[in-house]
């Protein structure tokens, strides 16, 4: 059937969500009770997936969410609308040190924040969703509070100071003492005791493998030097060992200009590019060996002590994550990192998916006059945010993830998060973030700058794609893959920054990273590779540190990354991405779907579901919504995903140095504008009879015109719904 390109717009102006009864869609029932009713939340024999107390193995479909500013009640009223669309997992992102008060002692804890931790999790807990918190940001610890706490740094923010900084570090134990020992007056339970809070996560985006390095000055990097000087007395024996060992080289490019004191045991550290695949190592790499083996052990033996303390000293069962950032390099230093989180029991990482976007605002804002491109990732599937290696017998979080505007094809992200999540074996993607009780608006980003904020996932076309991406992942209608290619690393491997067998990409960071990240880097991770970067989307790649077994290879792997006509196939063969074209296909028995570029391929024929449109965009998918294979099943939910931008919003083109791009012209306001998409499908199913369009919160809006002919239930999509039940 041939149909016209997509035309016309619809606006986005849902009811309040009141929960009735009667909506024909409503996933709160995949989640238990009242979560933690069996217990905390542990880790799989193996240790590499999540299960519940009872032993059940459990997956989480997760928000990053700030609606705790806005008290109990509207907790309650967001716990539900998160359950009801698939959630069960939110994090709360906070920064639990008392700032902004003059004098405040380096110690003391927030109430106010610690009381809305206590009031989401309570909220959360009634719905059957589990909280991770993550209560430590060091850049964003204010430049007048660290001078009060007597760790004043030039630049603000404490990055990096955590793992060796003592006063900082005993504080940090404070804070926790103070924040999961009282009892929660809103459940009755401590924290520690509470099986809703599943994870704790030591600390947010900081790293002594970062950029961020070089600002470690002062009193803090005679500290460090002499902490690097007792690592290599113990290492080598003596000091004077270490030096003969390094044939006397000296530090290049040393960190607040130090020199080594070999009397007083101080040494110097090299500036962090020198640990990087670009870094000029010279005579000095031995030194190097050390100075990387050196960091990481530090990291490393902070997060240990951290993790023994939480459960010796304070009696918490939670899991914990060390971290979730990424290094100066990871090429060369992403396992430094990854190892160093070993120490905890879930290892995490911060990513998002981005295009350009340049203009005074771009870290929060967009605003007339900010160039962009608004293309979406199905054309470059190296940056999908699960492109990552995973180190054996740990489960994988990604903490921060959104595809991130004004890159507006973003109904296609849930659904390859949890397409891929599923094959590959990861285990939580927080969606990045929620500040508002239900759905939001495009709305100005604060109060005196007219704008559209960027952090806003409760979107038609992101929240909007939850519930079929929640069914996907969390009961895994997409299977799950052998791995593909098992790495096994020697530590010394680690300390030499040699590369690995498959290269992740670095995350895209819109707030520091301001090139278009594509042909320039994408060769570059290419060429790092000696397996297939495209490995990631065929199955698990996984990484065993301290291992000196031989790698594994799939015999499958090669003949499933097309790379001449720019296609790779899972090993399950149940998802297909043709980055030539910009599409990508769900074709399992239990889902089945189209994202992308429909102009490229007009038809497109699935096993149990053809789809027919010449739409430039969209994300469309067919699951069950009682467990049966789409052929049998009795009731079936379309989601249909497509373009959504605010009322107003005007771009026109412009160059750039960096190709192509968009200039705003207005960036408009509400309501959100979904583009219309007009498609037909036809579903192999002898026992479909009817189809009903949804509102944005599962109640039926009408009967949508069906027929059927051989054994095919066939029917146009309506404008309007981004739902439709057939039943």
């Amino acid at each position: 059937m041939a149909t016209a390109d997509t035309v016309g717009t619809w606006p986005f102006q849902p009811e309040e969500d009141t929960f009735e009864d009667s909506a024909a869609l409503d996933l709160s029932y995949l989640n238990e009770e009242v979560a933690g009713q069996s217990g905390f939340v542990g880790r799989s024999p193996d240790g590499a997936s999540f299960v519940r107390g009872d032993g059940t193995p459990i997956r989480f479909w997760a928000v990053n969410t700030d609606v705790a500013r806005k008290g109990l009640d509207e907790l309650r009223q967001h716990a539900r609308f998160l359950a009801k669309r698939g959630v069960n997992m939110v994090r709360l992102h906070g920064q639990i040190a008392l700032q902004g008060q003059a004098g405040s002692q380096i110690a003391a804890i927030d109430l106010a924040e610690r009381d809305r931790l206590w009031q989401l999790v309570a909220a959360m807990k009634e719905e059957g969703i589990y909280t991770t918190f993550s209560p430590y940001y060091p850049h964003a610890v204010q430049t007048e509070t660290a001078q009060d706490w007597g760790v004043p740094r030039d630049s603000g923010g404490l990055t990096g100071l955590i793992y060796f900084e003592p006063a900082l570090q005993e504080a940090y134990k404070n804070w926790l003492r103070e924040t999961l020992i009282p009892v929660n007056p809103y459940t009755g339970l401590a924290l520690k005791d509470d099986p809703s809070l599943a994870i704790v996560q030591m600390q947010n985006e900081d790293s002594l493998l970062f950029w961020t390095f070089g600002g470690i000055k002062g009193h803090e990097a005679s500290l460090l030097g002499t902490l690097f000087g007792q690592f290599l007395e113990k290492k080598y024996g003596s000091l004077a060992v270490a030096r003969d060992a390094w044939n006397w080289s000296e530090a290049p490019g040393p960190i607040d200009g130090m020199q080594d004191d070999w009397d007083k045991g101080v040494i110097a550290l090299s500036d962090i590019w020198y640990l990087t695949s670009d870094g000029d190592v010279g005579s000095a790499e031995v030194r190097l060996r050390d100075q990387a083996q050196f960091l990481t052990e530090t990291m490393r033996e902070w997060h240990a002590e951290i993790a023994r303390f939480l459960r010796d000293d304070i009696g918490a069962r939670q899991l914990f994550n060390a971290g979730n950032w990424r290094t100066a390099d990871d090429v060369a230093m992403d396992d430094l990192e990854r190892y160093a989180y070993t120490a905890g029991d879930v290892i995490g990482v911060n990513r998002y998916v981005s295009a350009l976007h340049e203009g005074e605002h771009q870290g929060w804002a967009i605003v007339a006059g900010d160039v962009f491109r608004e293309d979406g990732l199905l054309t470059r599937p190296l940056d999908l945010p699960t492109t990552l290696r995973q180190p054996v017998g740990h489960p994988y979080m990604i903490s921060e993830t959104l595809w991130v505007p004004p890159m507006w094809q973003q109904s296609e992200g849930p659904i390859l998060m949890a397409a891929y999540q599923a094959l590959t074996g990861m285990d939580i993607s927080y969606w990045f973030s929620i500040d508002e009780t239900q759905w939001s608006p495009p709305q100005s980003a604060n109060g005196y700058l007219p704008s559209v904020g960027k952090w806003e996932v409760a979107t038609p076309q992101q929240i909007g794609a939850f519930p079929a991406a929640a069914l996907i992942f969390r009961l895994g209608l997409i299977d799950e893959a052998l791995p593909v290619v098992i790495e096994h690393r020697s530590l010394d491997d680690l300390w030499s920054r040699a590369g690995p067998l498959v290269v992740a990409r670095q995350g895209y960071d819109p707030n520091r990273d301001f090139s278009l990240r594509e042909t320039d880097l994408l060769s570059r991770f290419l060429g790092a590779s000696q397996v297939s970067a495209y490995s990631f989307l065929v199955g698990p790649v996984q990484v065993a540190f301290g291992s000196e077994t031989p790698d594994f290879i799939h015999p499958e792997l090669e003949g499933l990354v097309d790379s001449e006509n720019r296609v790779v196939t899972s090993l399950t063969r149940q998802l297909i991405w043709d980055w030539g074209q910009g599409v990508v296909t769900l074709d399992a028995p239990r889902a089945q779907g189209v994202l992308g570029a429909l102009s490229a391929r007009p038809r497109i024929e699935l096993q149990d579901v053809t789809f027919d449109s010449k739409a430039p965009y969209a994300s469309v998918v067919v699951v069950p919504l009682d467990g049966e294979p789409i052929a049998r099943s009795s009731r079936l939910l379309v989601q249909i995903g497509s373009i959504a931008r605010p009322t107003g919003w005007r771009a026109s083109p412009v160059q750039h140095e960096g190709g192509p791009a968009l200039v705003v012209e207005e960036f408009g306001g509400a309501p959100w504008q979904v583009d219309t998409i007009e498609m037909s499908l036809a579903v192999r199913n002898p026992g479909l009879s009817q189809a009903t369009a949804l509102d944005a919160n599962g109640m039926a809006m009408g009967a949508v015109e069906v027929s059927r002919a051989g054994g095919s239930l066939t029917l146009n999509l309506p404008s309007g719904a981004l739902y439709v039940l057939l039943k």
